[in-house]
């Protein structure tokens, strides 16, 4: 394996740097001076920012924030608005924007003293598991630079992982923020889709939205860092919300899905599962086990629901400034002749969606589905009710792999946990199980916590006390 770049254990979480400052320990500049050092230092053998906002951390470093995170450094991913910076989604086809204002996510961050060094890379359009286009390249794993940071918030999870920035931000539709997190090492949250204001953030970046689709409700925009307390306290400020006094984990139940649709590549995901699983009773959790609804057949209908909403938009969002449409035959064509002008992962999906997509029946059948689903789980979940799953049924693979691996048909049994949360709009955290860290690839699996919305008090709870079990490893 390629020797790793960095163990996020090793670098202070937002927290402990924000306390640094607070305390005098050490001042903005030194923290932003710092960091921009790392990001600079990482920058070229991970490939992991579009842009490195050296401009716009000096400014902080000649006249310091303020605020409780005054000084801490974050990222954001491409796909979000930043005043006076162009957004291209990853697109070297698409039109590029230029947003007049901050995302309101950034805007909350900055008012709390953030400050945003650098935008994480994407696939094209945000749509693969994977983090490569054609106008910026590949990202590597801080891990194991062999291997891929996942998708599609790749580029804000591996500056996470190596220390250039204490937290960054994503989106969420299919494991986004989730699946990187797994890959890299570190902590990432998806919310309930809504609970934070994607307004700034692509594609609507100054439009007014549409009528909301299905499809819609499984997107949210989410925090990786290095810890379940930082991720919380993104959240809690990004969401513009008070979370309530967590409930003693005696009064909670965890439970452990009967019969649950998905494949494991590698022995030790479900030994990581059931060790946390015997560590979150141990912390005081009942465990029961239940029939949940069927993983494989939501994951066909998300799939059948994704295409029937946005298939038509992402085509038609790769017309040219100039009006000129993407041609099936002409692209095919440049891919063939290594001339592309979309992405092959993102061609090759949209040929997909496009072969495949549903009638109206079968998308009316799909949406019924997923609501009746919806109901079901939350009245399984409860107010007191910790669903614990692993993040993904294998490692972080090398590149092109997962993209590959999505693109056949059927039930793509290693992603069915991590889209799982997604179908059923509900908030899910990965942690890194550092005890079951692979002694050859050097990777770790992600132990996902999901619970019904409104109960997040109680999931960052068990989190937290599940992450430091899983804290001391290899």
């Amino acid at each position: 394996m390629a020797a790793p770049l960095a163990d996020p254990r090793l670098f202070p979480d937002a927290t402990a740097l924000a306390e640094r400052i607070q305390t005098d320990d050490a001042s903005v500049p030194a923290v932003l001076e710092m960091h921009l050092r790392r990001l600079q230092a990482v920058q070229p053998e991970l490939n992991a920012a579009t842009s490195c906002l050296t401009d716009h951390v000096q400014q902080a470093i000649d006249a310091p924030p303020t605020g409780p995170w005054a000084g801490v450094p974050i990222s954001v991913k491409e796909t979000y608005g930043l005043k006076g910076e162009p957004l291209t989604a990853g697109s070297k086809r698409a039109p590029t924007l230029h947003p007049e204002e901050d995302a309101v996510l950034v805007q909350r961050m900055t008012a709390q003293g953030a400050v945003v060094c650098a935008r994480g890379n994407i696939p094209e359009f945000a749509m693969t598991h994977e983090t490569e286009n054609l106008l910026y390249g590949r990202t590597r794993n801080p891990l194991n630079p062999d291997r891929g940071p996942g998708g599609s918030s790749g580029g804000d999870a591996a500056l996470v992982a190596s220390g250039a920035v204490a937290v960054g931000f994503g989106s969420d539709l299919g494991g986004s923020v989730r699946y990187p997190a797994h890959c890299c090492g570190i902590v990432g949250f998806k919310p309930a889709s809504g609970e934070i204001d994607d307004t700034g953030t692509w594609p609507l970046i100054d439009a007014e939205p549409p009528e909301p689709l299905l499809a819609d409700s499984m997107l949210a925009l989410g925090p990786l860092a290095r810890s379940v307390r930082d991720v919380r306290t993104a959240y809690t400020w990004t969401a513009d919300r008070t979370l309530p006094d967590a409930p003693p984990l005696d009064s909670l139940r965890l439970i452990a899905p009967a019969d649950f649709t998905m494949t494991a590549r590698e022995r030790l995901v479900p030994a990581a599962v059931d060790y946390s699983r015997r560590q979150v009773e141990d912390a005081g959790l009942t465990s029961a086990r239940m029939r949940l609804p069927d993983a494989g057949t939501l994951y066909q209908a998300y799939l059948t629901v994704v295409v029937r909403d946005y298939a038509s938009f992402l085509y038609e969002a790769l017309t040219t400034r100039n009006g000129e449409a993407l041609s099936w035959m002409r692209e095919a064509w440049r891919q063939m002749r290594n001339r592309p002008t979309v992405h092959w992962y993102l061609f090759r999906l949209l040929a997909a969606m496009h072969a495949t997509r549903p009638s109206a029946q079968a998308g009316w059948n799909a949406e019924a589905e997923i609501r009746q689903a919806r109901r079901t789980i939350r009245t399984q979940l409860g107010d007191d009710g910790i669903l614990l799953l692993p993040t993904n049924g294998a490692l972080a693979m090398p590149p092109g792999e997962a993209a590959a691996y999505m693109a056949r048909p059927g039930i793509r049994g290693l992603f069915t946990p991590t889209i799982y949360p997604n179908v059923l709009n509900l908030p899910a955290i990965s942690i890194p199980a550092w005890t079951h860290q692979d002694a050859r690839s050097g990777l770790v699996p992600g132990i996902q916590l999901i619970s019904a919305p409104g109960n997040e008090a109680a999931l960052f709870a068990v989190a937290e006390a599940l992450e430091a079990r899983l804290r001391d490893g290899p």
